[in-house]
């Protein structure tokens, strides 16, 4: 009994003791009070900030230009067919500025060019006769002193019908010259003696006013018969005309009847059936007046000997200003149209407008082309463009001129200058809902660069020296000002409201509130939970990392 009684106490006592043990064990250990919350803090110091944003896009040239067919081929009148003779680059070739890249044709340039010299010149020799003045003069004439018409022909001045102080019209004749230093017969032969002539043929020739035999010469022959029968004909049947010119001594004129005839072997000669008349002069002409005006001068009598060139009438008035007005508007503007077309021979080469690269062709060399036709495209290395997006956080901090760092994964490290040109002003929600405004950057190339290629660029958004920084941890708004708490030397806190400068995705800059030295609060032991308190008993990583006070960027 007695040992069943011990045997019962003691295993109460194991049950006791291993139930104090447990709880021991399991109850946690009551933890003395804390007198107040841990803060972690930070000085403020001066230092360093530099602001920026990063951003990716594509490069492509921002200065180009084309192979292309001038413009100016339109406006200098040129209407003829244009063919590209041959294409001087392709595809990646550099070019220089002023190389030539392609020469072309133009089919029917050079008559074109001919043809308006030729009528300059006829419309130069029309207003030389009417004003007497050589061809390097005629441009600076004073129309208001009328024309002077001239002989055409050195000869004899007949049927000349006018008066000083009387209105002439345009076209009206003025007087005939004839040069009566050779006359004209015309034959009429009979078959048989048709036979018996050529042409340059010498004949003997008797006028019925004077004695003795005068000498002349075949000098056409026309081939095909007529019917005879005229009064003068005595054969009947067909008859070939023939033409005789001889020389005048002064005193043969037109309708002296005369008999031609051939020298035979005895020296006598043998005169053609039919007989004939002096026909004409071999040469005249007809002056006739190439404007209206009034006759202001007649230098000339009729049957008076003159030399071509001389001066026969004066005349003026305002259809004669007119007149000369008019040539020489016209002379001006066939010179102005043989300009334009002689501008066309510079344009048939096609220069480059730049140093670049060959982008792409697109003509052959024997195609036809048009004023103003793209042959090709050339673009620079040196100024190129990257096109970004930046999303509405990050755009406040870019700004137009601002500087920017521009890395190439294919160019490893080399750093290129760039330049924002223009930023958007309006954003684009993109798929994830987030606003991006566009941004295009000017790059400062180099012959390595393509385009196409992806780029880095690093926006320069401002940057101070010397300046108060504080954690961005530290900082937190209330009332809509930023406000800092700081810890003072009674270990007490204070929240002071400051005025902050740049900022970046670590520190910023106080401008007012703060000085060098104060402590600001970037954590406390108040923010965590009742479990974690006990978690994180003597360990402090909970709180926000404190930063190398002696280089905040660190």
């Amino acid at each position: 009994m007695f040992q069943r009684t011990i045997m019962i106490i003691l295993v109460v006592v194991i049950i006791l003791g291993g139930g104090f043990y447990a709880y021991q064990q399991l109850m946690p250990e009551v933890q003395p009070t804390d007198n107040g919350p841990v803060y972690s803090t930070h000085a403020v110091e001066r230092g360093t900030i530099t602001v920026g944003v990063n951003t990716t896009g594509e490069l492509q040239p921002s200065d180009g230009g084309g192979i292309r067919v001038s413009e100016g081929l339109r406006s200098a009148g040129f209407s003829g067919e244009i063919i590209l003779e041959e294409l001087l680059v392709k595809e990646g070739d550099h070019v220089y500025k002023d190389q030539v890249l392609a020469t072309l044709s133009a089919k029917g340039l050079g008559d074109a060019m001919k043809d308006i010299r030729e009528k300059i010149k006829t419309e130069e020799d029309m207003l030389m006769r009417l004003t007497n003045l050589s061809r390097d003069k005629i441009r600076s004439i004073d129309p208001s002193q009328g024309v002077t018409v001239r002989a055409p022909i050195s000869g004899r001045i007949q049927d000349l019908d006018i008066e000083e102080g009387k209105k002439i019209e345009q076209g009206q004749t003025i007087t005939r010259i004839v040069d009566t230093s050779k006359y004209k017969i015309n034959l009429r032969l009979t078959p048989g003696e048709y036979t018996q002539v050529k042409k340059g043929d010498k004949v003997n020739i008797h006028f019925s006013n004077f004695d003795g035999v005068y000498e002349g010469q075949i000098t056409k022959i026309n081939t095909n018969p007529v019917p005879a029968g005229t009064s003068e004909d005595k054969a009947q049947g067909y008859v070939y005309r023939v033409t005789v010119e001889g020389l005048n001594e002064g005193l043969i004129q037109p309708g002296m009847k005369v008999r031609v005839g051939l020298k035979n072997a005895l020296g006598y000669t043998n005169f053609f059936t039919n007989n004939s008349i002096v026909e004409s002069y071999v040469t005249q002409d007809r002056v006739a007046s190439s404007t209206e005006g009034i006759i202001t001068e007649v230098h000339v009598q009729d049957m008076d000997e003159v030399e071509e060139g001389d001066p026969i009438v004066s005349m003026a008035g305002s259809d004669v200003q007119q007149t000369i007005q008019d040539k020489l508007e016209k002379i001006r503007s066939l010179e102005s149209d043989l300009r334009n077309l002689e501008s066309v021979y510079p344009m048939l080469e096609i220069r480059s407008t730049m140093d670049g690269i060959v982008a792409y062709t697109e003509k052959q060399a024997g195609q036809a082309v048009s004023p103003g036709d793209w042959l090709g495209y050339l673009y620079t290395t040196s100024n190129m463009g990257m096109f970004t997006e930046i999303d509405d956080i990050d755009v406040i901090y870019v700004t137009q001129g601002a500087k920017v760092e521009v890395t190439v994964d294919a160019v490893p490290g080399e750093v290129f200058e760039g330049t924002v040109r223009d930023v958007s002003t309006r954003g684009n929600s993109s798929r994830d809902g987030i606003s991006k405004f566009h941004v295009f950057i000017n790059v400062v190339g180099g012959p390595q660069l393509r385009p196409g290629m992806q780029a880095k660029g690093y926006i320069d958004a401002g940057s101070a020296e010397d300046v108060l920084l504080v954690p961005i941890e530290a900082i937190f708004q209330e009332d809509n000002k930023n406000k800092v708490e700081i810890l003072k030397e009674n270990g007490e806190t204070e929240v002071i409201t400051v005025e902050l400068g740049l900022m970046n995705d670590r520190f910023a800059e106080v401008k007012e509130g703060l000085n060098e030295g104060d402590l600001v609060v970037t954590g406390s032991s108040r923010d965590l939970l009742p479990s974690q308190e006990k978690e994180n008993s003597g360990n402090n990583t909970i709180l926000p990392i404190q930063v190398n006070e002696e280089d905040p960027e660190e």
